[in-house]
């Protein structure tokens, strides 16, 4: 699985089937105009997430599935987020952009996926994840 799927709507289980459909990415948040406030989307950090220990898979993009099956977004989020994108330009790295987030603070995740061959199929071996702020980041560097 090489190349860009997004997906449109908030379940998982449209993920799985494979619908896909054309959405913006979180760079139209991210780029979006200020708010009279004068506050303007900002990202985080990346930061190191915790992996899952899961089993290969045959192929890499089945692994990303795994992952995102297996995490505390396939859980809670099928109703709180309005775009999913899986971009895999090679097989040992993925980007998932979670989009459209009904959070104030929060407009979009993105996460980086490494993935590993392994002798039985590939596995997602390190994931980290950066915040999209709607309103801009404070001091502490996280979103207002």
């Amino acid at each position: 699985m090489h190349g860009k799927r997004q997906i449109a709507g908030g379940g998982l289980a449209l993920l799985l089937a494979g619908c896909v459909t054309s959405a913006p990415g979180p760079e139209a948040d991210a780029t979006a105009a200020g708010s009279p406030e004068g506050w303007a989307p900002a990202p985080t950090a990346f930061e190191a997430r915790p992996v899952p220990s899961l089993e290969p898979e045959v192929m890499p993009g089945a692994a990303v599935l795994e992952w995102l099956a297996a995490s505390r977004w396939a859980s809670g989020l099928a109703v709180d987020y309005a775009g999913l994108e899986i971009d895999q330009p090679r097989p040992e790295r993925a980007e998932v952009h979670l989009t459209g987030l009904r959070d104030d603070a929060v407009s979009a995740y993105e996460f980086r996926l490494e993935l590993d061959e392994v002798e039985a199929g590939w596995v997602v071996q390190s994931v980290e994840r950066r915040a999209i702020c709607r309103r801009g980041l404070g001091d502490s560097g996280l979103c207002l």
